[in-house]
């Protein structure tokens, strides 16, 4: 998948994890989808959303445990 390919893939998914302002933790989850869908896509450019998504929220609650992200279910697909 080229660069540019993969940079709007991302931008489109990314409408769908919200900007929270004051809420740390959802920014933060922004933040490492970004990275980590990079990454995934670069590796698999079939890799569903979901898995990255998965990751991303696992990631963040090694840390802050009670972390309760918000997202649009129906397009994750959860």
């Amino acid at each position: 998948m080229k660069r540019d390919e993969m940079r709007k893939k991302i931008n489109e998914e990314l409408k769908h994890i919200p900007r929270v302002k004051g809420l740390f933790d959802q920014n933060m989850l922004r933040t490492y989808y970004n990275g980590m869908r990079a990454h995934d896509l670069s590796v698999n450019p079939a890799c569903p959303a979901k898995e990255t998504l998965m990751s991303a929220i696992e990631a963040i609650r090694k840390n802050h445990p009670n972390f309760s992200p918000i997202y649009d279910r129906d397009f994750f697909h959860i």
